[in-house]
């Protein structure tokens, strides 16, 4: 059987970088002391890095801080075929981020945060990536470093 992955191409780390530097929302997938679990999440990308702000309230912030290891998935489905759109799935690790530093931006690229996020129970956390995997549609999928993702042009 023929490896459906591709090369990494300048290409697809340029599709790659698009869609993180784009992402406001994603799936984030947990593991914690019980089951695996999903939840939708605001995002802010920093970099080749995003960071959330959760609540010492949900269950996905209190998985993290029993195994830090995660995953997202970001890119949203356009008209037509879901499974024909773009997205980058991310392995990634949380880690506590400075909240005062990033609240300027954070409330301009989610101005409905001004409402909470000055809430004691609400912290900023760093999802570090470590990896990921970029189908980029139809027959299009790469997996990817942290190193494609930092440095998604050419360097020649």
């Amino acid at each position: 059987m023929n490896d459906p992955i591709r090369p990494t191409d300048d290409g697809a780390r340029k599709q790659a970088a698009r869609l993180l530097a784009q992402a406001r929302h994603g799936v984030l997938g947990v593991q914690g002391d019980g089951p695996p679990r999903l939840s939708r999440v605001a995002l802010l990308p920093d970099g080749a890095d995003l960071l959330m702000l959760v609540s010492d309230l949900s269950r996905h912030t209190r998985a993290l801080a029993t195994d830090p290891r995660c995953a997202l998935l970001i890119g949203e489905p356009g008209p037509g075929d879901p499974l024909a759109a773009a997205r980058l799935s991310l392995e990634l690790r949380a880690e506590a981020a400075d909240k005062a530093a990033h609240r300027a931006a954070w409330i301009a690229w989610h101005p409905q945060a001004a409402l909470y996020y000055d809430f004691t129970d609400f912290r900023l956390l760093r999802l570090k990536v470590q990896g990921g995997f970029l189908v980029g549609g139809f027959g299009r999928a790469f997996a990817l470093s942290r190193a494609d993702l930092e440095n998604p042009r050419p360097t020649a």
